[in-house]
């Protein structure tokens, strides 16, 4: 059966019984399953032979946490490929903001936080760029600056159910090289009667509310929710629509460092970048801290998501079926806090140094505590920022049987928007205070003592404190990004049912899809209207300082920042050149992705060993280019450039399941992947230029043509299924990445580039260019565990009982900065060796407890950096407990009504990450320190028919 068919015809779901459950999941996060299994049993009923007058048969119906558990280990059991699945039961009934959440629970997979909220996720070690995300087995355009999907845009109630495919087949279309995640919505068609379900949350952050001043960014929130399904014309006609809306609040407590130093290494560095060495008590050989910043921040992020299916079956041989899907998200982030350098100077006269302390730490001596005299560089910071995010994405799918085929067409479009705005502005003391600090070795906040207020607005002004402005003073900068990224899609598709020894189904297709990304970016710095220096801001402009109690600091000065602006500041636009510039940063990249694949599903037995599987391959075709903007030597535009490259891929595919008895299954996954290069890498911006003494080309920038990574992969999994919600499962992967992307040069041709000096002719087109390229790959190795265990099936007094534990172990021998590298910090990024989950879970005469406990060992994840880039940071282990609780009404007018509370976050785990070999020595020491409270929510759902 066709894969996409399979997923939008209902009566599949029925011939699989088990997976009734998983079918009628509704689109809210509620317990929407009541039906299923009572549609299963007259399923059942009836492939038994049994007459409407024969005895009625008692089954027990399970809804709530165990029917979720039921629907996922069925779809598990039943899946050719090796999967992991979740249903809409285990996601809307968890204290989740979106399905990224629920997904870091899965066995070998975990979720990078960003502002305290799962957004990215790896699988199997490897980062987001490696896999493919599909909605309703469509490819999915992406918000992010690459390809990795944020699925914090997906909210929760919206989706009926995740399955992850750690082992591709041939007819799976957008998959990864690490896996494939596709989120699927509701089929109303899968429903015996009307649905309508309503979801509403309070919501409140442990944190209270860090800033004033700025409407919608408090510590409370909310989230309601609206489902609706109905069938109509003899039900030949399926209806579901669904809206979720969020508006959750968002609080941080934000401590960062700029790197540790020595003396002796800031006087090497004089000339490079300004270092000053202090003065004072010398701090000898230790290291002590560069620089830092402290901060306090309030979000407010709204999300409006809206879904709606419609569907239609006259009869066995047409079944249509349209999806849209649009999900808004705003976010508006209001930033108060300061900032410093203790030792460097920021290039004036060096700090003087007393009271120095020190602390020897993995061997080498760490300044822990200081008093400093600052010149005046100490920069008190108002941010407000802001980012509009929407996505879209329609779907038309039309199955018509002709003959003894199914034939397919499906037409699909994503489009993924956003538009951000960064704006900092700055101000300082009139005179330098002083300061004395006690720097933590490990985890947590430090302590300063500043001799001044910070917050006196008699004292503090609007003005260029750092000195980054030169003669010039700079008083802010605004950074506008703006990203458009869309995929169009056709498929024609075509499948039957065949004879053919071994083999009893055939899928052929083809499938071109067109992607284009652009980014737009510009800068602006703020400066004085009026040509001063300084300025003493409005008492009407003022509000309620900001406590940075949280590193010892009472309070620092709070502005309305675009109040600020209008009446003191004029944005001048700032002309950054070269491929590191803001021009840089403009660009497009275009794909054309054209697949032909053939799948010959398996049904066979090797003895007394029923085997089955599929096996199969994919033809692909890649076309793609890049427009930018190319730079001379001096970073000046020497025209756009649109270089490009084209190549074919082919992917083999071999999945095979046997049961090998005792409800036992055995599993072997064969298959050569793909991952396509990360966006920013195929930027096409480049600075070249000819040597007028050589008379050689040279030059470094992005590489559009770029190919992919590949890799060859082994899976081989053993589950073991105990009853209808336990099973215990183990799994050994293997890949080979036959290539790894590394910054390198190489011999480069630059016919496509213009000559930026016409009176130097080059020898030769050829001549050394520095990118990413592809290079030797490595292995990507691990093993899983996981287990679902019912209580009920050890003793009758622990029904309602039950656990789900998760393990998994990965490395790599990858080296990411290059194969010949000795810096063995530099990990793949993204791997974390171990990953681990555990749930405990109650649920009877409806009352509903839950917690869970999520953990990642350290990993590097990218994160956004300074002026629009990304980088890669250590982030150290993290553990994240969460709970719910719920009763639900059993009898009476109301039934149905539930009552929630949840607590996400329970113990404020905070973010942290370290120092990890980037520079100052390499040496090890924190680097961010975050916290961001607890999220605790409080509401109701309520269904009925």
């Amino acid at each position: 059966m066709n894969q996409t068919n399979n997923k939008s015809a209902g009566p599949a779901c029925f011939r699989l019984r088990p997976i009734a459950a998983v079918c009628a999941g509704l689109l809210g996060g509620t317990l929407t399953l009541a039906q299923a299994p009572a549609v299963a049993q007259q399923a059942d009923n009836a492939s038994s032979g049994q007459s409407q007058g024969a005895p009625e048969v008692q089954s027990v119906v399970v809804t709530g946490i165990r029917a979720g558990i039921e629907g996922s280990i069925n779809k598990k059991k039943n899946s050719d490929s090796i999967i992991e699945a979740i249903t809409s039961e285990d996601i809307g009934k968890l204290p989740d903001v979106s399905i990224a959440e629920a997904m870091s629970r899965m066995p070998g997979l975990a979720a990078q936080q960003v502002n305290g909220r799962a957004q990215v996720i790896a699988i199997r070690g490897l980062a987001p760029d490696f896999a493919g995300t599909v909605l309703n087995g469509r490819e999915q355009a992406s918000v992010g600056t690459n390809r990795g999907v944020e699925f914090d845009q997906y909210p929760a109630e919206l989706v009926s159910a995740v399955v992850v495919y750690k082992t591709p087949d041939a007819a799976l279309l957008g998959q990864g090289l690490s896996g494939t995640v596709d989120l699927d919505t509701v089929r109303p068609l899968a429903f015996r009667q009307r649905n309508v379900v309503v979801n509403v949350r309070g919501e409140h952050n442990s944190l209270g509310n860090q800033n004033h001043g700025y409407g919608g960014t408090s510590g409370n929130g909310k989230r309601y929710s609206l489902s609706y399904i109905d069938q109509f014309a003899d039900r030949t006609i399926g209806l579901a629509i669904g809206y979720a809306h969020l508006d959750a609040p968002g609080q941080q407590h934000e401590y960062q460092t700029w790197g540790w130093q020595t003396d002796s290494n800031c006087i090497a560095h004089q000339t490079d970048w300004g270092c000053r060495p202090v003065s004072g008590t010398s701090p000898g050989n230790a290291y002590y801290l560069s620089g830092f910043q402290a901060e306090a921040l309030s979000r407010n992020d709204k999300r409006d998501g809206l879904m709606a299916s419609l569907e239609y079956r006259p009869n066995s041989d047409l079944h249509s079926t349209l999806d849209l899907y649009y999900s808004k998200f705003k976010q508006v982030e209001v930033m108060r806090g300061l900032m410093g350098s203790i030792g460097d100077g920021w290039g004036v006269p060096s700090s003087t140094f007393s009271n120095v302390g020190t602390t020897a730490v993995g061997g080498q001596s760490v300044v822990t505590s200081v008093t400093t005299g600052f010149v005046p560089n100490v920069v008190v910071r108002n941010d407000f920022n802001r980012r509009d995010d929407a996505l879209k994405s329609a779907g038309w799918n039309v199955d018509k049987k002709i003959g003894d085929w199914h034939a397919i067409a499906d037409l699909s479009y994503s489009n993924a928007r956003r538009a951000e705005a960064i704006y900092e502005t700055y101000s300082g003391p009139a005179t330098s205070p002083t300061l004395s600090l006690v720097t933590p070795t490990g985890p947590g906040f430090p302590t300063f003592s500043f001799s001044s207020s910070l917050s006196d607005p008699g004292t503090i002004q609007l003005t260029d404190a750092a000195g980054w402005g030169g003669k010039t003073p700079q008083l802010g900068r605004k950074q506008f990004n703006t990203q458009n990224d869309v995929i169009r899609a056709v498929r024609l598709h075509g499948t039957r049912e065949v004879d053919w020894g071994i083999f009893n189904n055939i899928d052929v297709g083809l499938n071109v899809t067109r992607r284009d990304k652009t980014r737009d970016f510009s800068v602006y710095f703020a400066r004085m209207a009026d040509g001063s220096l300084s300025q003493q801001v409005s008492p009407s402009l003022l509000t309620t300082p900001t406590s940075l109690a949280f590193v010892g600091v009472p309070s620092v000065l709070s502005y309305d920042v675009n109040a600020v602006t209008d009446q003191y500041y004029t944005l001048e636009r700032n002309l950054s050149l070269g491929p590191g510039g803001d021009y840089g940063k403009i660009f497009g990249v275009h794909e054309k992705i054209s697949t032909a694949y053939v799948k010959l599903d398996i049904d066979t037995a090797v003895g007394q060993i029923p085997v089955q599987g599929n096996v199969g391959v994919q033809a692909v075709h890649s076309k793609q280019d890049s427009t930018a903007y190319a730079f001379d030597g001096q970073g000046h535009p020497i025209g756009t450039i649109d270089p490009g490259a084209s190549y074919n891929d082919y992917l083999p595919s071999l999945n095979l399941a046997a049961d090998i008895g005792g409800n036992r299954k055995l599993r072997l996954g064969l298959a050569k992947t793909m991952a396509r290069p990360r966006i920013d890498d195929m930027n096409a911006s480049a600075s070249v230029g000819v040597d007028p003494t050589s008379h050689q080309w040279s030059g470094g920038g992005g590489n559009p043509k770029l190919q992919p990574w590949r890799a060859k992969s082994f899976d081989l999994s053993l589950e073991q299924y105990i009853g209808k919600r336990s099973y215990i499962a183990g799994a050994f992967f293997y890949k080979k990445l036959d290539s790894y992307i590394y910054q390198s040069t190489i011999p480069y041709d630059f016919s496509s580039f213009i000559n930026p000096t016409p009176a130097v002719v080059p020898a030769s087109n050829i001549g050394p260019y520095s990118t990413q390229t592809n290079g030797k790959g490595g292995r990507v190795r691990g093993v899983e565990l996981s287990a679902a265990l019912d209580g009920g099936l050890l003793h009758p007094s622990l029904s309602g009982f039950g656990v789900i534990a998760t393990t998994s172990y990965t490395d790599s021998s990858i080296k990411v900065s290059g194969p010949d590298s000795t810096q063995a910090w530099q990990t793949l990024p993204g791997l974390s060796k171990v990953v681990a989950g555990l749930t405990l879970y109650y649920e009877d005469h409806g009352y509903s407890f839950r917690v869970s406990d999520r953990y990642r060992s350290d990993y590097r994840g990218e994160y956004a950096y300074l002026f629009g880039s990304t980088s890669l940071y250590r982030t150290l282990a993290q553990n994240k407990i969460d709970l719910q609780a719920s009763y639900e009404l059993q009898d009476g007018p109301a039934k149905g009504l539930q009552f929630l509370f949840q607590v996400g976050n329970v113990t404020n785990a905070p973010d942290r990450s370290i120092q990890d070999g980037t520079g100052f020595n390499g040496i090890a020491q924190p680097k961010d320190y975050n916290t961001y409270g607890r999220q605790i929510l409080l509401g109701m759902n309520y269904k009925f028919h």
